[in-house]
């Protein structure tokens, strides 16, 4: 069985929206964001034991020339034997993610790390997931996409985006704070537009070009570590 793994719930609603019925398929949506995405995917996990893990999400850039769309294999948290057998697209990029602790909000932030890292994108998830999945013995996909460039900063602070123990939104807050910060709000409705661009190829490269070559393949399970 394939598993694919959101941590929210907007991240997962394009392919959602899009995805086929397959019967060795199931997708799951955490719930939590950050460090918190770690227990709840052990829960599920121990629960239904997966062969593949696709841990799929939103990432925000490191380095230049990466638009918002732009799909990313993670290098660093997917299995090598899978990573070989994975059609790359030209709208594709490889190379590592980087896992931070908080929203980097800041072009200046994104700029550090990518020159500390040499990672193409940063999230808060992936590292967190791939230890749960080495832990028990799944092989692990990552897969994440734009939706923020190096050059962009955040429009609004990140804990006011969401709620940073749920990665839930509160459109209440958020409106507070634009209406006493009026000249955010065309950031904002960008951020939002382009939010929406990446969910969709999120959920396009996740139902024609990953799940169909992985379903094709055998599956079998890791030895745990011990």
């Amino acid at each position: 069985m394939i598993a694919i793994a959101f941590a929210l719930e907007f991240e997962s609603a394009g392919f959602r929206a899009i995805q086929q019925n397959r019967l060795c398929v199931s997708v799951w949506t955490l719930g939590v964001m950050g460090h918190r995405s770690a227990a709840a995917l052990k829960k599920l996990i121990l629960k239904n034991r997966p062969d593949v893990l696709i841990s799929a999400g939103f990432s925000g850039a490191l380095q230049p020339d990466l638009p918002v769309g732009t799909v990313l294999l993670g290098d660093n948290f997917t299995d090598s034997e899978l990573a070989r057998c994975l059609p790359i697209p030209g709208n594709f990029r490889v190379g590592r993610i980087s896992t931070s602790d908080e929203i980097l909000e800041t072009a200046a932030q994104k700029s550090a790390l990518g020159r500390e890292t040499g990672a193409l994108a940063v999230d808060l998830e992936s590292s967190h997931l791939h230890g749960v999945c080495s832990r028990n013995g799944v092989r692990m996909v990552s897969i994440r996409c734009i939706t923020d460039t190096l050059e962009q900063d955040l429009p609004i602070p990140g804990h006011v985006l969401m709620d940073p123990e749920t990665g839930r939104s509160d459109p209440g807050t958020i409106f507070r704070y634009l209406f006493r910060h009026p000249a955010k709000a065309p950031q904002f409705a960008r951020l939002v537009r382009d939010a929406r661009l990446a969910q969709q190829s999120l959920a396009n490269a996740l139902n024609e070009k990953i799940l169909p070559t992985l379903l094709r393949r055998p599956l079998r399970r890791q030895v745990p570590e011990s």
